[in-house]
């Protein structure tokens, strides 16, 4: 098989943290090879279409660039912007997707971006020491989402010990309180370029997402739902073709709920030991049967 059949192979098999590495990436070499062309063309250089996918921090760009809220967090122009962005994700969003299933670490990651884009737009107009700025403000890289994905997880198994830095082991709770509080302390310095404040916004939305999801809600579908709703608006219903059982046909056993109950005790079992040894501890059986379940999720 060759790199790309492999390369294929994963992005059609693997998580939806795998893919949406991949797309990060695959957006970066396109930039970047946009940039070579460019400069041996001697044409316009790419930083010249950049705007058309960062978000920017004046009002009368962005709301003619509503994509940007989206667009943004896929986009990286330096190798090691993306690269500790995508390690930090690679990390977090295979435990998150293990625990959580795909379609919630799809939309942490999305909504937790764009939620993350909303607050620096916000925060870059309210506050004298950003709204005054004499430069536009524009915002790439998904800082904001990872770190939604990031704090979620480190709020839902607070006690799950991660190895910083391959050498000290830390509990996920006290590195999202030290990201944060970095964040914090940071915002009032404008020249290092940082968006703290979309990072911010992504650490918000991340722990609302967790604490709402331990109680059996999932906030997301504020967003979700009527997207649904507007996505059947232009959608053609089928034909709906009933075929009627003949009456030597033997009805059928109505399932009962017994299997259902005994695998969500197996899985709180298993989210239980995650809670109080880590995810390290499970046995490959566990993190297996845990996987499965979260498909059904």
């Amino acid at each position: 098989m060759s790199l790309i059949d492999q390369l294929k192979y994963q992005f059609n098999t693997g998580g939806t943290y795998l893919k949406i590495i991949y797309i990060n990436v695959g957006v970066f070499i396109v930039f970047l090879l946009l940039n070579v062309f460019s400069a041996l063309m001697k044409a316009s250089s790419v930083i010249d279409i950049v705007p058309l996918f960062e978000l920017n921090s004046s009002p009368s760009i962005f709301l003619f660039r509503p994509w940007t809220f989206i667009s943004y967090m896929f986009v990286h122009l330096s190798i090691g912007h993306l690269f500790w962005n995508m390690i930090l994700y690679f990390f977090a969003g295979r435990i998150f997707e293990d625990l959580l299933g795909k379609k919630a670490a799809l939309n942490t990651y999305l909504i937790g971006g764009a939620f993350a884009g909303l607050i620096y737009v916000v925060t870059y107009n309210i506050f004298p020491l950003y709204r005054d700025l004499p430069y536009d403000s524009p915002v790439i890289g998904a800082s904001g989402a990872v770190m939604a994905i990031f704090v979620a997880l480190a709020t839902y198994t607070p006690n799950y010990e991660a190895y910083f830095f391959g050498v000290l082991k830390v509990k996920l709770k006290y590195l999202a309180i030290a990201f944060v509080v970095i964040d914090v302390l940071g915002v009032a310095n404008t020249g290092d370029r940082v968006a703290h404040f979309a990072h911010i916004g992504g650490a918000i939305w991340g722990y609302l997402f967790a604490v709402n999801i331990k109680k059996g809600k999932d906030i997301s579908t504020i967003i979700t739902s009527p997207l649904s709703g507007l996505k059947k608006l232009f959608t053609k219903k089928k034909i709906k073709i009933v075929y009627k059982k003949s009456n030597n046909q033997k009805k059928s056993k109505p399932k009962t709920s017994d299997d259902t109950i005994i695998r969500q005790e197996k899985v709180d079992a298993i989210l239980d030991k995650i809670k109080a040894s880590g995810y390290d501890s499970l046995s490959k059986e566990e993190k297996d049967y845990l996987f499965n379940a979260s498909k059904n999720i």
